[in-house]
C-alpha cells in the first residue's frame, strides 16, 4: 500500500491499461467476450475512483468527483467544445473534397439524419466513452502530470499512453480503429491530448467539460481509413489538428513550456493558473 500510495499515477496507468487490456486482448484475437466486452467504456474511470481513494483517501476521491460538477466556466467554452469538433470535421472533409479525397462512408458520423435526435448521440457518447474515459485521462492522470511537468511534457506524455491505450482495437475487427495505420493513431491522440489539456487549463480542471468535448469529437468523427488506400482525408486531418496545437501553444495563453498550478489539485506547483475561463 505505501508504494501504491508513492506512485498514484503509475499505479493508475498500469491498472487501467492492464484492466482493458485483459478484455481488448483476447477480443482482438477471437476471443468471445460477450457483454463483458461492453464494460471497457467505464474501465478507466472507474480504476481513477479506485486508485483515487487506495492512495489519496477521501480527499482526492472527492477532488476528482468535484471535477465533474464543475460548470461554471463560461458559456463560450460549452460552444467551443460541443461546436468545435462539427466544425473542424466539416472543414477536413470540405478540403478533402476539394482534393479528391475518398471515404466510404460520410464525412461525420452523424450524418444528417433527424438533426433533433442530435443531443441525442452527444449525451450516449458522453456517458459512455466521454465519462468512461475522461474522469481517469482528465481527472486523474492529466492533475498529477502537471504538477510536475510544463503542458506540452504532460500532454505528449498523457497522449502516448492515451495512443497506447487504444493499441487492441487497431487489431479488433468490427472495432472503429480496426487496421487504422499507427502512425495516424499516435499523430492523432497526440494532438488531442494537447488540445484537451488547453480546455482542461481554461476551465479550471473541469472534468464536464473535457467528457462534452469527447462526446462531441466523437459524434462528429472522421472516417479516417478507408479500403480504397486513400490517405487524403486522414492526412488533412491530423495536420490540421496540429495546426490547432501550434495555434494553441503559440497563444501562450497558458504557456505550454513553463509550468501552471491547477488550483483544486491535491499537489500544487508554483505558477498561477490563468483564470481567464471564468465560473
Amino acid at each position: 500500500m505505501r508504494i501504491l500510495r508513492r506512485y498514484p499515477l503509475v499505479t493508475f496507468v498500469v491498472l487501467a491499461v492492464g484492466a482493458t487490456w485483459a478484455v481488448w486482448i483476447p477480443r482482438a484475437l477471437g476471443a468471445p467476450v460477450g457483454a463483458v466486452g461492453l464494460l471497457w467504456t467505464w474501465t478507466v474511470s472507474l480504476v481513477a475512483i479506485l486508485v483515487a481513494l487506495v492512495t489519496g483517501g477521501r480527499g482526492a476521491l472527492r477532488d476528482l468527483l468535484s471535477r465533474v460538477v464543475r460548470w461554471r466556466v463560461g458559456w463560450r467554452w460549452y460552444a467551443v467544445v460541443l461546436l468545435g469538433p462539427a466544425v473542424f470535421a466539416a472543414l477536413v472533409a470540405g478540403l478533402g473534397t476539394v482534393l479528391g479525397a475518398a471515404w466510404d462512408e460520410g464525412p461525420l458520423v452523424f450524418t444528417g439524419g433527424d438533426w433533433a435526435a442530435l443531443p441525442v448521440f452527444l449525451l450516449v457518447a458522453a456517458l459512455t466513452d466521454g465519462l468512461g474515459e475522461e474522469l481517469g485521462w482528465r481527472g486523474f492522470a492529466l492533475p498529477r502530470l502537471l504538477s510536475r511537468q510544463t503542458p506540452l511534457v504532460a500532454s505528449l506524455v498523457l497522449g502516448a499512453v492515451w495512443a497506447a491505450w487504444h493499441l487492441p482495437l487497431v487489431w479488433t475487427p468490427g472495432a472503429a480503429l480496426h487496421q487504422r495505420p499507427l502512425w495516424l493513431l499516435v499523430a492523432d491522440l497526440m494532438a488531442k491530448a494537447m488540445i484537451f489539456t488547453w480546455v482542461f487549463l481554461r476551465t479550471r480542471g473541469s472534468v464536464l467539460i473535457a467528457v462534452l468535448l469527447h462526446a462531441s469529437m466523437n459524434v462528429f468523427a472522421l472516417p479516417l481509413t478507408a479500403t480504397s488506400g486513400d490517405d487524403t482525408l486522414p492526412l488533412i486531418a491530423v495536420i490540421l489538428e496540429w495546426v490547432v496545437v501550434g495555434a494553441v501553444v503559440l497563444s501562450g495563453r497558458p504557456s505550454f513550456v513553463r509550468r501552471v498550478r491547477d488550483p483544486e489539485v491535491l499537489v500544487q506547483s508554483t505558477v498561477p493558473l490563468d483564470r481567464s475561463a471564468g465560473g
